[in-house]
């Protein structure tokens, strides 16, 4: 590619490729200058010339480069820009729905992936549970990717066939102008409470983070949004003013995609859809409220994405649950154990809502808060823990950095409540609460989900909540 289509320069050169880290250069590349938390890729220029980088494109002047530097004043918001250009405007050529929120986000994504592949296409996700697509499967290693590695995945979706793709598209995504010059069919909201406010300073803040995805729909694109959530009904009112379409979703509110006689048991869900097109019974595996919400979501977007409703209901039928999202663990056992991601205070409760909603018994929480993160959370997850379960053990997420016992501490710190106790060991916290529960009970181990890595500052250990419940059920029940 001629430079001169990447930057109003004087002279010639052919860009081959681009790379943000000096060990990844091919000769031919531009090599972009990243400023991250602990790098700064100015320091790596010259081993960027070395390895083959044609041009630097940095934020000042570079000593000892004897390649063109291309000075620009934030190279976070060129980099966007230039891996679209090098990787030939892939987004043009896809339908992007971008689901944005604090919670609901994967689960929405997988069931609108599910539903997607109702078009007879090959179907793309990316997200906290990695990127796929036709028969490729990538390891996450951020909820929404960095621009040059999400550029280059939707170059080789578009090469593979794909034409609708499903994408998680975190706050941090939409501050660090990683989906720059990407372009949204579909932008979904779930919900917005309290999170990342680490990162957030305030609320208002992290809500003008997320309305950035609805400024990047196309011309004929959709906001699909849940209503039932306050900072939804301000996000309505913000999208009116853009003329775009819009679609609400709720069980509380009127809204054009509304949820009515719900009914839940653990073997799955039911309940009445009113849409634009009439009223439909819908029967889905995914339990509890929150998954309704999200199962709306998903319906709502397949539809604005011209799918039939009968054919979306007829499909949401079929649904596998989501791995690690109220996944229910059964080797036979006459009492219900469920994994879930909740880590966050709105996640907690309304799983633990709806646990309670349909108990027979006690409830049981394995459940732990990470190092690293908003420690504001910590004290309100216990809390939330003790006010609706019967038993808690709080034991270690992924401490990160910090020492488990630390939080643990935070987590419990002034509690009066007595149906508690600590079991810093996640597996014999998990064994704690499997050997105490009886007929009928409910253990609910929550935090990690679908994680099968636990992150510690020593190293990182291999440590699957599912599997690890299979295997003490197995013992417990003498199978195998």
């Amino acid at each position: 590619m001629d430079i001169k289509l990447l930057f109003d320069v004087d002279f010639d050169l052919n860009v081959t490729g681009i790379a943000t880290d000096n060990r990844r250069v091919q000769p031919g590349d531009l090599f972009v200058c990243i400023k991250g938390y602990t790098v700064d890729g100015h320091r790596f220029a010259k081993l960027a010339e070395e390895a083959g980088a044609v041009a630097i494109v940095c934020e000042h002047s570079i000593e000892d480069i004897g390649v063109p530097q291309i000075i620009v004043a934030d190279t976070k918001v060129e980099l966007p820009r230039l891996a679209h250009l090098i990787f030939n405007k892939p987004t043009e050529k896809l339908n992007l729905f971008g689901l944005t929120g604090t919670n609901g986000k994967t689960t929405t994504a997988y069931i609108l992936e599910h539903l997607l592949s109702g078009f007879n296409q090959p179907v793309g996700y990316i997200g906290t549970n990695g990127i796929r697509y036709s028969d490729v499967f990538i390891e996450p290693k951020n909820t929404t990717p960095e621009p040059l590695s999400l550029q280059k995945t939707f170059s080789e979706m578009v090469e593979a066939g794909v034409k609708n793709v499903a994408i998680e598209v975190s706050s941090h995504a939409l501050e660090l102008h990683r989906v720059d010059y990407c372009q949204f069919k579909v932008a979904l909201f779930t919900n917005l409470t309290p999170e990342h406010l680490d990162f957030h300073p305030t609320m208002d803040e992290y809500f003008d983070a997320k309305y950035k995805l609805f400024t990047m729909l196309t011309p004929d694109g959709y906001a699909v949004v849940n209503i039932d959530d306050p900072y939804g009904v301000k996000l309505v009112d913000c999208i009116k003013g853009m003329h775009h379409r819009v679609y609400t979703y709720g069980i509380e509110q009127d809204a054009d995609f509304k949820a009515v006689d719900v009914q839940m048991t653990t073997s799955g869900t039911t309940f009445t859809l009113q849409s634009p097109v009439g009223k439909h019974e819908v029967k889905t595996p995914l339990l509890g409220t929150f998954n309704v919400h999200n199962a709306l979501g998903a319906m709502a977007s397949a539809y604005a994405a011209g799918m039939p409703i009968e054919q979306i209901v007829e499909l949401i039928s079929k649904l596998s649950p989501v791995d690690g999202r109220m996944e229910i663990i059964n080797e036979g056992q006459d009492f219900t154990v469920i994994v879930d991601y909740a880590h966050t205070p709105d996640g907690v409760e309304k799983v633990l809502e709806f646990v309670n909603d349909i108990k027979q018994s006690s409830v049981k929480v394995v459940i732990g808060c990470p190092g690293d993160r908003d420690r504001t959370k910590r004290p309100v997850i216990a809390k939330l823990s003790v006010d609706y379960a019967d038993d808690v053990i709080f034991t270690t997420d992924d401490p990160h950095s910090e020492d488990p016992v630390d939080i643990l501490n935070e987590m419990t710190q002034g509690m009066n409540e007595t149906h508690y106790e600590v079991i810093v060991d996640r597996i014999k916290a998990i064994e704690a609460a499997i050997n105490k529960a009886q007929k009928n009970d409910i253990v609910l181990i929550a935090g990690r989900g679908h994680q099968k890595v636990q992150y510690w500052k020593s190293g990182n250990i291999e440590l699957d909540d599912r599997e690890v419940a299979k295997e003490i059920l197995r013992k417990k029940l003498q199978i195998g």
